[in-house]
């Protein structure tokens, strides 16, 4: 086998950076921003030396889902060459997202047909595939991508910001440390404007927070504090931020609001 040869297929098998994904939307509400990018340098689904090979993002997982569960599930679809999933640094505990690459674009597709919005262990997961850094969803939301898009204000992060005229808003905030509390996000945006209402979703099953907070203010107050408090760094995570989507306004992309 030629050196080449050689190089590539250990670049096949290696695990993605783990320094790169950092946040969700989490779905733990959504991807953590830049999680849908794989670490940085990363070529993403069928580039660089993987052939057809594409990875695929797995989003809201459940803290007990391992690496032989996902290559169990994904295994389904076809060969699944690689697993990886994030740890928190310090804790070593799992960051509730993960990478799957599959050999095939086909089977990549098929898996993401399937397994996007379906239940795995006891959490509906998001299965799409990953970009390279700078082209993700989250990405684009923030202006970036190699279209240049302008990020919104709007619902989802995407659009004007308050179009109903609203009195007050409700921002969605993603990408938050399990360690943040009610008080610091409330403090947080307190800086900008009264707080009327301050909610972190907890997971119904173990109490955990999971990890993004819905925060409700006057809307001229909201709108500042989503233009400055986007991108801004709370308990070591960089915040994703924006006016929350209505509940049944459709659109995956950014957070709802809770009714």
């Amino acid at each position: 086998m030629s050196e080449d040869r050689r190089s590539r297929s250990r670049s096949r098998s290696r695990s993605p950076d783990r320094g790169g994904g950092g946040d969700v939307n989490n779905d733990q509400g959504g991807p953590p921003p830049g999680a849908e990018n794989g670490g940085a340098g990363d070529s993403g689904g069928g580039g660089g030396g993987g052939g057809d090979e594409v990875k695929l993002y797995v989003g809201n997982l459940d803290y007990a889902t391992d690496e032989p569960r996902l290559r169990e599930v994904f295994g389904a679809f076809g060969n699944v060459t690689d697993v990886f999933l994030p740890m928190e640094r310090g804790t070593s505990r799992p960051r509730g997202f993960g990478f799957v690459t599959l050999s095939t674009r086909s089977s990549a597709e098929d898996a993401i047909s399937k397994m996007d919005q379906s239940q795995l262990d006891g959490r509906t997961i998001r299965v799409n595939e990953s970009k390279p850094r700078g082209e993700g969803p989250a990405d684009i939301a923030r202006g970036g991508g190699p279209g240049g898009g302008v990020r919104g204000l709007g619902p989802g992060g995407y659009g004007t910001f308050n179009p109903q005229g609203r009195d007050e808003v409700k921002l969605y905030v993603g990408n938050l440390s399990f360690e943040t509390t009610e008080e610091s996000v409330r403090s947080m945006f307190e800086q900008f404007g009264p707080v009327s209402d301050c909610f972190l979703p907890t997971d119904r099953e173990s109490g955990r927070v999971r990890g993004f907070a819905f925060v409700t203010m006057p809307a001229k107050e909201a709108e500042v504090a989503c233009g400055k408090a986007n991108g801004m760094e709370l308990d070591g995570r960089m915040l994703r931020i924006n006016e929350a989507q209505p509940k049944g306004s459709g659109g995956g992309r950014g957070g709802r609001g809770g009714g």
